[in-house]
């Protein structure tokens, strides 16, 4: 048989089982660094500035919303005349004046004061959670 270059390395990639080591254990490789980046993250899911050893988490905070009542004018006040004729007199018809008075209504309109949003929130290091990197 003759000896390879990397012959000290105990692999012989033309054996057959020595191929089937090297893939396995590439695999485990590729396996055991994808679970680290996926615990770790790639940086977007890390919050800005994060201070060693606290452990964060990304809260969902609603939009908020104020509600207000407004008084609006409906009829301004006015004037009203009104006749009223007397049956069987001969006396001429009788004119009334009043004032009818204002009226409104109300209308509730919603503002929005803040907008939806994720905000970051020191928790408790638990079993599970590990802090951020901080790429030290």
């Amino acid at each position: 048989m003759q000896q390879l270059p990397n012959a000290g390395a105990g692999v012989d990639f033309r054996r057959k089982h020595d191929r089937h080591r090297a893939v396995a254990t590439g695999a485990a490789l590729v396996v055991i660094l994808a679970a680290d980046i996926s615990v770790a993250g790639d940086g977007a899911d890390c919050p800005p500035n994060p201070e060693p050893g606290k452990c964060y988490e990304k809260v969902y905070s609603p939009a908020q919303y104020e509600e207000r009542a407004e008084q609006v004018l409906d009829q301004p006040a006015r004037i009203e005349t009104r006749t009223i004729a007397e049956s069987g007199s001969a006396s001429p018809a009788k004119v009334e004046r009043y004032t009818a008075p204002a009226t409104y209504r109300i209308i509730m309109t919603r503002h929005k004061l803040r907008d939806a949003s994720f905000i970051w929130q020191t928790v408790a290091c638990g079993p599970g959670r590990t802090p951020p990197r901080t790429g030290d």
